[in-house]
């Protein structure tokens, strides 16, 4: 009778053992991947700059260039502002996985801030026949909002699949003014343009590239541990016990959880890569 009530007893240490390990395992996951939609966060950030950065002057129309800089500057303060709390938002998910309220609140307004200054400067190409590059500007201030979303917040597919919907639009954007710069910008300018960004492209591709290995190894690893807690409710037939305390279908849900995020995040981020090689092809053949 007593060896059979320790057998129990031991069984249930294993469990509560093997149950803790999984959660601990389950947190780790979910800050592994808030980490991951941050980094995307910068690469998008990156994304942004680089697309505004293309804008030169146009030789068949005159507009002031001083006001042209100015407006540039104000992008330049809002960016910098942004990527200072956005660092800040990764260091909170170094120490609990996860970003705080206020860290949020904050980036979502510096985006916001971000967007307004490219609004300004969308507007000044408006008045100067610059179409394109007010479309352009107006896209990548849209961009730094959803990115922000995506970022900010614990990884969530709709936040993901908004950003890459509007990274399309960039995208877009891109390719109509790349398209124009090459009949209205000055063979200097678009060689000053070559060379400064495709440096700048080349490493947003290799740290795509790095976090597409990434996130495929935190959604390996979250399909392996889905697995994991099946089996331990599993063990000695215990699931049901186990799972009438929240025990292993709690753990599994939430873990499970993760799944659709990071097939979003995965998904988002080789489509990154491929927008910046796209990029890369374009200013090429400037």
């Amino acid at each position: 009778m007593v060896s059979k009530k320790m057998r129990k007893i031991a069984l249930w240490t294993l469990l509560v053992v093997m149950l803790a390990g999984l959660v601990w395992a389950g947190l780790d996951l979910l800050g592994q991947s808030n980490k991951s939609a941050a980094d995307a966060g910068s690469s998008a950030a990156d994304m942004e700059m680089a697309s505004l950065d293309s804008i030169k002057q146009s030789t068949k129309s005159a507009c002031d260039w001083n006001q042209e800089r100015a407006l540039r500057k104000k992008i330049d303060a809002a960016d910098a502002s942004y990527r200072t709390k956005l660092a800040s938002a990764k260091s909170e998910i170094e120490r609990t996985g996860k970003v705080s309220e206020s860290t949020r609140s904050a980036g979502i307004a510096l985006a916001k801030q971000f967007q307004n200054a490219s609004e300004n400067y969308a507007a000044f190409w408006d008045k100067n026949n610059g179409k394109t590059r007010a479309k352009l500007a107006r896209e990548a201030g849209a961009s730094r909002v959803k990115s922000a979303e995506m970022a900010f917040n614990n990884v969530d597919a709709s936040k993901i699949d908004a950003y890459n919907d509007q990274q399309a639009s960039l995208r877009k954007a891109q390719k109509a003014y790349f398209s124009e710069a090459k009949e209205d910008v000055s063979p200097q300018d678009l060689a000053s343009l070559k060379s400064s960004l495709t440096p700048k492209l080349e490493k947003m591709g290799s740290d795509l590239m790095a976090l597409v290995q990434s996130v495929t190894n935190i959604l390996s690893q979250v399909k392996d541990q889905v697995g994991s807690t099946l089996s331990v409710g599993g063990i000695g037939g215990c699931a049901k016990q186990v799972a009438t305390g929240g025990g292993t279908a709690a753990v599994n849900d939430g873990v499970a959880s993760l799944l659709s995020p990071l097939q979003s995040l995965l998904s988002l981020v080789q489509s990154m890569g491929s927008n910046v090689q796209g990029m890369l092809s374009d200013i090429a053949t400037f």
